[in-house]
């Protein structure tokens, strides 16, 4: 079976206009640490989501964006000034759940066991035990690794080696640890002058959960032994692949384990510690909950930069499309320009566009890649390629009026 490539992209970064239309003066921003309650940020993120908010606002370049302790009444002239001020709470924390689990695993001795069984599981991610009769290879198994067992069970069998290992099952238990963290954002945005007005309310939350399995903690409760003699001859005869784990019933009768000594008191699940988080997430994983609960609030106060994926047109004289993909759209349009327009085919047209919206640093820039994408269109009225590169930039160029709406200085609107 043949399976379609993915698309060659070039990625560039576009400006999108705020989802909010903030009056034009309004250029400082203050964030009040005061006014913004922290009672149950278990994390302790106030002080970084302040500092983080404050720098994604600058860097994208509406507004100038400051954390102050409170605000000071002389730094503005409310009788000419007009600022914003953000305040809200913070609410952070997380659970830590500790237990036991109990699964049903199938045990592969001989050489193909051994060699399939821990080769599918490396591959499918699974825990691989051995069993105390004979050294057997015990997985829990599913679809994709009994796959990949059967196909080395063939193999094998075709060379002569062995058929279908013989079978053991276990009923294993082992420890996991639970571990979810939580941040929700509640922040409004209000204007100041000689009136006060609230433009903007939003409660954004944004979460992370891992569970850890402690390898060194499988068990083997009990374990049910010749299954291939007693249960499974029948079975495995005339097929290559056997579904396991089989219903036996001494397998599925699984211990309890330890019911009188509690991982954890009962009540409300406890506080999961810095040592509770994966060695190499640890100062990631707060960064992401901080990342993804300011998102929408920047959205909607202020216009915002974006990744964007466009695909490259294969082919054309000058044969920039690797230029593109490599981020290089100067050297492309030089390259495509320095090509005699008569001489241009449709796909040199829709690249010469792409590179000049991949590199626009003006209204004039998305004119052109516009204009050029439509002498694409002409050329070849039947690509869909070259029809989503003209509503491309007839969307950005819709987005650029609105952005100039929101950005201009307040000096430069029309009486």
């Amino acid at each position: 079976m043949g399976g379609c490539a993915a698309p060659k992209l070039s990625r560039f970064e576009v400006q999108r206009p705020s989802r909010i239309t903030v009056p034009r003066e309004v250029q400082k921003v203050f964030i009040r640490t005061d006014l913004v309650e922290n009672e149950n940020d278990r994390l302790g993120l106030k002080s970084r989501v302040l500092k983080a908010l404050a720098s994604e606002l600058n860097r994208m370049g509406r507004f100038e964006a400051k954390v102050v302790e409170t605000l000071d009444e002389t730094a503005f002239n409310p009788e000419k000034d007009q600022i914003a001020v953000i305040q809200g709470e913070i609410i952070s924390g997380g659970e830590l759940d500790r237990g036991r689990f109990t699964d049903i695993a199938t045990c592969t001795g001989g050489l193909g066991g051994r060699i399939s069984s821990a080769s599918a599981g490396a591959i499918a991610n699974e825990a691989i035990t051995l069993d105390s009769w004979r050294g057997y290879v015990c997985r829990k198994g599913n679809l994709k690794s009994d796959l990949i067992q059967g196909a080395f069970t063939s193999v094998l069998a075709g060379a002569g080696l062995e058929g279908a290992p013989p079978k053991n099952q276990v009923v294993r238990v082992y420890d996991y640890r639970n571990v979810t963290l939580f941040a929700q954002l509640n922040f409004t945005f209000t204007l100041i002058g000689s009136s006060r007005k609230t433009l903007a309310i939003r409660s954004d939350a944004a979460s992370y959960g891992t569970q850890t399995v402690s390898k060194d903690s499988y068990r083997h409760a009990q374990e049910v032994h010749n299954i291939v003699v007693d249960f499974l001859g029948p079975l495995i005869v005339g097929i290559r692949t056997p579904i396991f784990p089989i219903p036996v019933p001494q397998a599925a009768q699984a211990m309890k384990t330890n019911p009188e000594n509690p991982f954890f008191p009962e009540g409300p699940l406890p506080q999961p510690a810095e040592r509770d988080l994966p060695a190499k997430e640890k100062k990631e994983i707060p960064q992401q909950l901080i990342s993804q609960g300011i998102e929408d609030f920047i959205r909607t106060i202020s216009p915002y930069k974006m990744e964007v994926g466009a695909e490259v047109a294969s082919g054309g004289e000058a044969g920039a499309g690797s230029l593109l993909l490599e981020g290089k759209s100067l050297e492309a349009r030089t390259t495509i320009e320095a090509v005699s327009q008569d001489e241009r085919l449709a796909a040199d047209w829709y690249n010469l566009g792409l590179a000049y919206e991949a590199s626009a640093v003006s209204v004039e820039d998305y004119e052109d890649a516009r204009r050029f994408y439509i002498e694409a269109l002409d050329r070849d009225s039947t690509s869909r390629l070259f029809a989503q590169g003209v509503a491309r930039t007839e969307r950005y160029l819709s987005d650029a009026r609105t952005l100039r709406e929101q950005t201009a200085p307040s000096s430069n609107r029309k009486q």
